[in-house]
C-alpha cells in the first residue's frame, strides 16, 4: 500500500508551480494502522428513519442502484487528469480504497419514501485521545422524504490522532437532506473528511460544514447532480490557526438539466496558517438552464499566512450561467479605532470580526446547546 495518499484532486490539470491539483496525506500506514471506531452517540430516531451496520457488500449493492456515474474521457474539451470512483467523492480513490481496507462494516441511515422529519437528528462522533479511528456512513433518503442531519466530530482540546470520516449519500427523486457537519478536534489531530452524492431529479442537497480545528484537515465534497433540476447548496466556513493546515476540494458536477449550485466559503486564516481551497463548478453536456455561483471570503489575521485559492468553472453546454469570486482582506485599521473610541479593545473586535465571519454558517445549524458548543469552542481557540 501507499504510505502517501494523493487527495483532493482537481478534475483536471492547472498551472501547476503553486502545487495545486491535489493534496497529499502523508504517513499513511501509520494512521490507518490498528484504526478502531469512533464512540458513536445517535439521537432517538423518528418513525421512518432508521441507522444499523451493514457489511460492505451490502453498501456496495446499494451504491450500485444508484443514478449511473461514468467518467469521461475528456472533461471541457481536456484529458482529465483524474478519474474519479464508481461512487466519486471529495477525497478521491486512493482514500477511499484504503478506507474501505480497515472498515469491516458500514453505518446505514435511511429514510423511508416519503417520510418527513421537521426535528433534526443529530449524530455525534468522539474520537479517542491518542488514537486512530476511522468510521463510514451511507446516508439513502428515500424518494419525497426529508431529513434534517447535524453530525459533529469531536475530542478533548488538547487531544490528537487520526480522524478518518467518510460519507456517501443517495438521494431519491425529489428528497430533501439538510446536512450539517461540524468538526471541533483537538489541536494534534489529522483529519480527513471525505463525502459524496448522488443526486436525482429534483432531489437537493444542502451542506452545512463547519472545519474549526485539527492541526492539518483534508476535506473534500463531491456532487453529482444526475437528476433535472436537482440542487446544491454549500454553506462552509473554516477556522485555521497557528501553524495549521487545511485541504479542502469541493466539486459540483452538473449533468441534469436545470441544476442549480451554490457554493460560499467563509474563513479566517491566524498565525502561519496554510490553506488551499479548490472549489470547481463542472457544467456537463446536458445540463441546459444549469447555474452554478461560487463565491470566498477570507479574513487574514496575520502575515505569515499561506493563503491558496483555486476557483474552476469547466463547461460543455452552452445554456448554463457561471460565476465566481473571491474577497480576502485583513481587519480594517478604521473599524479598529472606531470600535476603540466606543470602548472595544483590539483584541474584543478580533473576535467580533471573527464570529460575524464563521457566525453566517453557525447560524444555519439547528440546535441550541450545540450552538453554544461551537460558540465555546471558537472562544477557546482565539
Amino acid at each position: 500500500m501507499q504510505n502517501t495518499l494523493e487527495l483532493n484532486h482537481l478534475p483536471v490539470l492547472t498551472w501547476n508551480k503553486l502545487k495545486m491539483n491535489s493534496g497529499k496525506l502523508t504517513g499513511a500506514d501509520a494512521l490507518f494502522a490498528a484504526a478502531a471506531e469512533p464512540e458513536e452517540t445517535l439521537s432517538d430516531l423518528p418513525q421512518g428513519v432508521s441507522c444499523r451496520s451493514v457489511s460492505r457488500e451490502a453498501a456496495a449493492r446499494l451504491l450500485a442502484a444508484a443514478p449511473k456515474q461514468e467518467a469521461e474521457r475528456v472533461v471541457a474539451g481536456k484529458v482529465p487528469a483524474y478519474h474519479p470512483q464508481t461512487f466519486a467523492t471529495g477525497l478521491g480513490q486512493e482514500y477511499d480504497e484504503r478506507l474501505a481496507s480497515v472498515c469491516s462494516r458500514v453505518r446505514l441511515m435511511e429514510v423511508g419514501a416519503g417520510v418527513s422529519i421537521e426535528e433534526p437528528v443529530f449524530w455525534s462522533m468522539g474520537f479517542p485521545d491518542g488514537k486512530h479511528a476511522v468510521t463510514e456512513q451511507m446516508i439513502h433518503v428515500g424518494a419525497g422524504a426529508s431529513l434534517t442531519l447535524i453530525m459533529d466530530f469531536r475530542s478533548g482540546p488538547a487531544a490528537s490522532g487520526f480522524a478518518g470520516v467518510s460519507t456517501k449519500i443517495i438521494l431519491e427523486k425529489e428528497a430533501k437532506l439538510n446536512l450539517s457537519r461540524v468538526q471541533m478536534l483537538g489541536g494534534g489531530f489529522v483529519h480527513a473528511d471525505d463525502l459524496g452524492v448522488s443526486l436525482a431529479e429534483r432531489s437537493a442537497l444542502t451542506l452545512n460544514q463547519m472545519e474549526l480545528g485539527g492541526q492539518k484537515s483534508f476535506v473534500g465534497a463531491q456532487a453529482e447532480m444526475i437528476g433535472n433540476e436537482s440542487a446544491f447548496c454549500v454553506r462552509a466556513c473554516y477556522l485555521t490557526l497557528g501553524g495549521e493546515e487545511a485541504d479542502m476540494n469541493y466539486n459540483a458536477v452538473q449533468r441534469g438539466r436545470k441544476t442549480d449550485c451554490r457554493m460560499s466559503f467563509d474563513g479566517v486564516l491566524g498565525g502561519r496558517a496554510k490553506k488551499t481551497l479548490r472549489g470547481t463548478i463542472d457544467f456537463r453536456g446536458g445540463s441546459a438552464g444549469s447555474v452554478g455561483d461560487e463565491q470566498e471570503n477570507v479574513l487574514l489575521l496575520s502575515n505569515d499566512i499561506e493563503n491558496k485559492s483555486i476557483p474552476m468553472i469547466l463547461c460543455e453546454e452552452e445554456d448554463v450561467e457561471g460565476r465566481h469570486g473571491a474577497t480576502i482582506g485583513r481587519l480594517d485599521e478604521g473599524l479598529l479605532f472606531y470600535l476603540g473610541t466606543r470602548g472595544i479593545d483590539a483584541r474584543a473586535a478580533q473576535e467580533m470580526m471573527v464570529y460575524a465571519r464563521l457566525g453566517t454558517v453557525a447560524r444555519e445549524i439547528h440546535g441550541e446547546e450545540l450552538q453554544r458548543q461551537i460558540n465555546d469552542y471558537i472562544r477557546s481557540r482565539l
